[in-house]
Parts: structure tokens; C-alpha cells; sequence
């Protein structure tokens, strides 16, 4: 429906991050094939694979529920398990595309189980390493922001 090489520009905010590898991969070479040489997408998508074999995971779920109630452990919030930062950065260089820049945050919690990436179709294949950025502060830095917004509404 799209024709190839005509987009400019993807954006995806909050959507992906529950979004399984295979949706995402397929997303991915379809934007390897949609982007014009040059063209730029900013991907919101889980990092929750990155913490899905740790023991905080592998607890019953009777005994980290209510952790999770009293903020003794932080809640998944349905990220995808299977997706991590790392694997992004390989489907994209599979579909064609360059990871040029990522910053893993937190979502609600202490984990960076979210990440944002920037990515760009090139015509060069030399290109330079992905700059990652561990944000632990997000929410934080989120709060301050929307507390200045109202202040200036006034």
C-alpha cells in the first residue's frame, strides 16, 4: 500500500513495548523497506528482556504480588519478555537499518524494562557504534517536566 523508499519518518510511543520479537522484526524490515535513504524513525519498544530470567521473575507469583502491592518490587507493566535493547540493534542491521542511538528507562519502577531508540536507513554500511544511554532517572526526570508544565500554565 505504502510504495518502498517514500517515508521520511516512523514514530512508535507506548504501542511496541508489549510487542513480542517476531512483530517487531517484521515491523523493522518493513521499515527497512519503507524509509527513504536518510530517513529517521523513533522506536519506543521493551527491555524487559534484559530482566526476564532474573530471580525477581522467577518468584511465585503469590509471593512477588505482594511485593509488587507494598513497592518492594516493581511491576513488569506487560512488557514483552523476549525483546531486550540488544536484540533491537540486531534486527535492525538485519532489516537494513542503523540503531544510531538508545536510552534504556525505567517505566514506574527502578528496572529499565523500556528503551527508545533512534533509528535511520543509510546508504553508507560504515557507520558509527549505537550510543546507549542508562537512564535510571526517567520517571524522575518525567515528573519535574510535566510539574514545570503546569507551573508555566499558571
Amino acid at each position: 500500500m505504502i510504495p518502498d523508499s517514500s517515508i521520511d519518518f516512523v514514530f512508535a510511543f507506548d504501542s511496541l513495548v508489549h510487542t513480542k520479537r517476531d512483530v517487531i522484526e517484521a515491523y523493522l524490515r518493513e521499515f527497512g523497506k519503507k524509509l527513504k535513504i536518510g530517513g529517521e524513525g523513533f522506536i519506543h519498544h521493551s527491555n524487559f528482556g534484559e530482566y526476564a530470567n532474573s530471580f525477581r521473575e522467577r518468584l511465585p507469583r503469590a509471593i512477588a504480588k505482594p511485593l509488587i502491592k507494598t513497592q518492594v518490587l516493581d511491576w513488569a507493566h506487560h512488557r514483552a519478555p523476549d525483546m531486550t535493547a540488544e536484540l533491537f540493534r540486531a534486527l535492525c542491521a538485519k532489516a537494513g537499518l542503523h540503531c544510531v542511538s538508545q536510552e534504556l528507562v525505567n517505566w514506574r519502577g527502578r528496572r529499565l524494562i523500556d528503551c527508545f531508540s533512534v533509528i535511520g536507513r543509510s546508504k553508507h554500511l560504515d557507520q558509527s557504534p549505537t550510543r546507549i544511554v542508562r537512564n535510571p532517572n526517567f520517571m524522575r526526570e518525567a515528573a519535574k517536566i510535566r510539574a514545570s508544565a503546569v507551573l508555566k500554565r499558571g
